[in-house]
């Protein structure tokens, strides 16, 4: 039987032309299998939040919502902690406009809404971790800063500011509509109190407003100052306290009809307040002054003090101490019948 063999030269040749095929082969296969990964769907690796410095940021407002803090800052930060002494860390907001944030206010668990310029709101469901953009004004002739948010009040949410600005949402803040009134005009809103069904509204050049409709229509009150009133604290008495500039504080105990002076040490513009759980009543402003009050408003005295720059908030902390927020950032504050010095953020 005749058998034919292959000569060497031939089978050399072929190996040779097998050894060429093998890298092209194996490159190919893994230029597709780099493209297939690169196109596939996957989850994106999550960013830790970025820790920032709170005493270089102006802070404009305060949250708190068990163990977690929430501070309303400029340029687009909120900034988000577990306890006072930090870390603070920056919560991711979307989209990133770098507008600044006046105040931020949670409004159920876990749920928060912060405004700021430009009719600027954000809402977060995640206890500040992540915010979604909610409204936004990109007409620059007609935006408006945002001052302040409130609520809930018997379901719904209000926000405020500049030029007569009022927004009500009825969902927790997901969607928004205006309110008019000619009682408001063009002035600016910068507090907003619920008292038992009704609502007190104040702003600049003495400005108070009640409703008892949800905020449908609203009734000038008498005037009592012609000053501004920055903010706006209901009471645990069920009284009203409002506040506002060179160290004006009034209290109602009915309702607004009729009001009194609280005695207060100096004439510092007061631009932030809050009430502790024991009835201490805590006021925030220029020269980094703290007012406390334990007799219910009737009178302040001094609880801490610093020099030129001007605190925006104030939050109750415990052992006596406050968190206190404005152009020097963020700080932590004893009470001068403490300490001589101040405490700041580590």
């Amino acid at each position: 039987m005749n058998q034919t063999v292959p000569s060497l030269a031939k089978v050399q040749q072929g190996e040779k032309a097998g050894n060429h095929g093998w890298p092209a082969a194996v490159f190919t296969g893994m230029v597709l299998g780099a493209a297939l990964f690169a196109f596939s769907p996957r989850p994106a690796p999550p960013f830790p939040a970025t820790q920032v410095y709170p005493d270089r940021l102006l802070v404009n407002g305060l949250a708190e919502n068990g163990k977690r803090l929430l501070a309303a800052s400029e340029e687009g930060h909120i900034l988000i902690a577990d306890d006072p002494k930090g870390p603070w860390l920056d919560a991711t907001v979307s989209p990133q406009r770098g507008d600044t944030f006046t105040q931020v206010q949670y409004i159920g668990d876990g749920v928060a809404l912060a405004v700021g310029h430009d009719d600027w709101i954000v809402r977060s469901e995640d206890n500040g971790q992540t915010w979604k953009e909610v409204s936004y004004n990109q007409d620059a002739d007609q935006a408006a800063p945002l001052f302040g948010v409130a609520g809930p009040f018997e379901g719904k949410v209000y926000a405020f500011g500049a030029f007569g600005t009022l927004m009500q949402s009825a969902d927790q803040g997901k969607t928004w509509q205006s309110l008019k009134s000619d009682a408001i005009g063009d002035k600016h809103l910068y507090g907003m109190l619920d008292g038992g069904g009704t609502l007190l509204l104040v702003g600049e050049q003495g400005l108070m407003l009640k409703s008892t409709d949800g905020g449908v229509s609203w009734q000038p009150l008498k005037q009592i100052y012609n000053g501004s009133f920055f903010g706006a604290l209901a009471l645990p008495d069920k009284g009203w306290l409002v506040y506002g500039m060179r160290g004006h504080v009034f209290i109602s105990h009915d309702q607004g009809q009729t009001w009194k002076d609280s005695v207060t040490p100096a004439p510092l513009s007061i631009f932030g307040g809050a009430v502790q759980s024991d009835g201490k009543i805590f006021l925030a402003g220029a020269q980094r002054t703290v007012l406390v009050s334990d007799d219910g408003g009737a009178q302040f005295k001094i609880f801490a003090q610093g020099e030129r720059q001007t605190l925006a908030a104030v939050l109750p902390l415990a052992d006596g101490e406050v968190l206190v927020a404005g152009e020097p950032g963020l700080s932590i504050q004893k009470s001068l019948a403490a300490t001589t010095g101040a405490g700041g953020v580590q």
